[in-house]
Order: structure tokens, then C-alpha cells, then sequence
């Protein structure tokens, strides 16, 4: 949180202290004169791109969010402050003024946020750049919002099922890891007994493993209601919450344990260049079917060929695969 905080408090300040240099030298020039037009335009653009940058930098994540925020704290410095830069134009220009400012701050916030590799061993940077991150979170965004929306009935009824199906929590909370190898907590439906993690050390699945996760068809720690859950894959939903907190994308290599991480070549970890999601390439081709090693190498194969239309193939065949319900248990 501070981290967040100091994005926005930071980026407002340096974005107001660098137009207050620019201002100060149209404040001597004439404002019809074209230069002292084109001064304070380039002055304000420049502003703005570094107020992105800055605050993608520093926060890390969600940076067009806080770049928004610094941006915001910038104009309300300069409101109540005595120092005017303002130009003649009618409405309609600033307007169309205001869309650049926009679209400035959220290429500006991309580049910081990309540039910010701010966890020990994290691996190379990301290799997308430009509006295909920034639309990506701007579709998470708005698929996990109304998402969580429409579906919080349905949402309230599992809970409700979970609580008389076993005693215990109604959510499940795993560590797991991140874009550039940040930790953060995996929000599901509970679909295990609450000693779950104790009963898995004793079975011999486990003790006989050759994987470094464990699948189990018949799992007897999965009570009857969450092995529904698991089947028609309604135990994810709750990861919409992880997807608007920024940890987490709708399409995405799905999130390791740290164990797992572990057990990753340097070319494996090449997953964490990207936010994890809740489904992804792996997930469609398999699912829960497929080894280890198959795992990470679809993993790659996304990472290597992002586009938006890659990821709404996905989209479209998760709807289908958790119809089907193949590949789950």
C-alpha cells in the first residue's frame, strides 16, 4: 500500500514541479505568440508522459490506475496554487486534448511498470509493449467487474452450500507467484476438508510423486459439494476479486506455488515475464491431463504469442471446455 501511495504522491509532485519550469518561461513569453503555444502543448504532454512513467515505476502494478490518481493530484495542485498556464482554446480542442493526456498516461504508466523489476531472480523483460498490456488490463478490469457482479447471487449460493457441506472457511488461500516472482495470496472456493494439506502428506500418491504438483482423480480429501465445484470449475470464480486487485489476468499462464517455481528451468521461469490468469493455453489443452514439462511449454508457446486475438481463442474454448467439464477433477 505504501508503495501505491508513493506512486501517487510522487508522480503528482514531479509532473507539477516540471510544468511549473515551463510555465514559469510562458508566463514571459506572449500567450499568442505561436511558440509560447507550442511551449506549454509540449510542456504538458512531456509532463504527463513522465506523471505515467513515474507512477508505473513505483507501483508496480495497476500503474494507469495510479498514473490516473498522480495526474489527478497534479491538476489539484496547480488549481490552488497562483500559477497560470492556460491556453485560449475552446472546449471541443481541450477535450480532444484531454484523450491524448489519457492515452499518454497509460503508455507512460506501461513502459514504468515494465521497467520495474523489482523482485530478486526475475527473469527477462516483458516482451510486449505498446496498447497491448494496457487494453488487456482495461478488458480485465471490466470482464472481472461485471462479472463479480452478475454473478454474486450465484457467488453467495455456493458459499452457502460450502458452509453446509463441511465445516470450515468458505474460501480457500494459497500462495502463489506472480509477474516478475511477486507473492500473492490465490482467492478460491474451498473444495477440501480443512486438513486437507495433512491427509495429502500420507498418500502414497503423494510420497510416490514424480511430478512437483500432484493431480488426484479420486482425490478423498474433495467433499462431495466441492467436487461439484471443481467439475463445473465454479471454484475459480473468486480469482475475478485477484484479477481487479491486479494480481491475476483473465488469459495468463495459471500461477505456480512455490514449490513448483522451484522446480523450473531459467527457460521455464520465462512464465513469470507475465501476469498469471485464471484460464490460459495450458489450461485448454489439458487441463489438469498434462505433465509437468507440458505445462511449462505451452506456457512458453502463450508467452511467445500473445495477441488479442490469441486471447479471446482461449476465452472462447475455456467456455467450452468448462461446459464439456474435460479435464477437470
Amino acid at each position: 500500500m505504501l508503495a501505491k501511495v508513493r506512486a501517487v504522491v510522487e508522480s503528482g509532485v514531479i509532473a507539477f514541479l516540471l510544468f511549473s519550469s515551463f510555465a514559469l518561461i510562458y508566463q514571459v513569453l506572449d500567450p499568442r505568440n505561436p511558440l509560447a503555444v507550442i511551449l506549454l502543448i509540449s510542456a504538458h504532454y512531456i509532463t504527463v508522459l513522465l506523471c505515467g512513467y513515474w507512477a508505473g515505476w513505483r507501483a508496480r502494478v495497476d500503474g494507469w490506475l495510479f498514473s490516473l490518481l498522480g495526474y489527478s493530484l497534479f491538476r489539484l495542485i496547480y488549481y490552488y496554487l497562483p500559477l497560470k498556464a492556460t491556453l485560449p482554446f475552446s472546449m471541443s480542442i481541450k477535450l480532444l486534448g484531454f484523450l491524448t493526456i489519457l492515452a499518454l498516461l497509460m503508455f507512460g504508466a506501461a513502459i514504468g511498470e515494465q521497467r520495474a523489476h523489482y523482485v530478486e531472480g526475475a527473469v527477462a523483460e516483458v516482451n510486449k509493449t505498446g496498447l497491448y498490456p494496457i487494453v488487456k488490463r482495461i478488458a480485465d478490469i471490466t470482464i472481472a467487474s461485471i462479472g463479480l457482479l452478475l454473478l454474486a447471487p450465484i457467488m453467495l449460493t455456493i458459499g452457502i452450500g460450502i458452509k453446509l457441506a463441511s465445516p470450515g472457511p468458505i474460501f480457500f488461500h494459497q500462495t502463489r507467484i506472480g509477474q516478475h516472482g511477486r507473492i500473492f495470496k490465490v482467492i478460491k472456493f474451498r473444495t477440501m476438508r480443512t486438513d486437507a494439506e495433512r491427509i495429502l502428506t500420507s498418500l502414497p500418491e503423494y510420497q510416490n510423486r514424480t511430478e512437483p504438483f500432484v493431480k488426484l482423480r479420486e482425490d478423498p480429501r474433495v467433499f462431495p459439494f466441492g467436487r461439484f465445484l471443481r467439475l463445473s470449475s465454479l471454484d475459480e470464480l473468486p480469482q475475478l476479486i485477484n484479477i481487479m486487485l491486479g494480481d491475476m489476468s483473465i488469459i495468463g499462464p495459471r500461477p505456480l506455488i512455490p514449490s513448483e517455481i522451484e522446480h523450473c528451468t531459467e527457460e521455464q521461469r520465462r512464465r513469470l515475464e507475465v501476469k498469471p490468469g485464471l484460464t490460459g493455453w495450458a489450461q485448454i489443452n489439458g487441463r489438469t491431463d498434462i505433465s509437468f514439462d507440458e505445462l511449462m511449454r505451452m506456457d512458453a508457446e502463450y508467452i511467445s504469442n500473445q495477441s488479442f486475438l490469441f486471447d479471446l481463442q482461449i476465452l472462447l474454448r475455456t467456455v467450452w471446455k468448462v461446459l464439456i467439464g474435460r479435464g477437470a477433477y
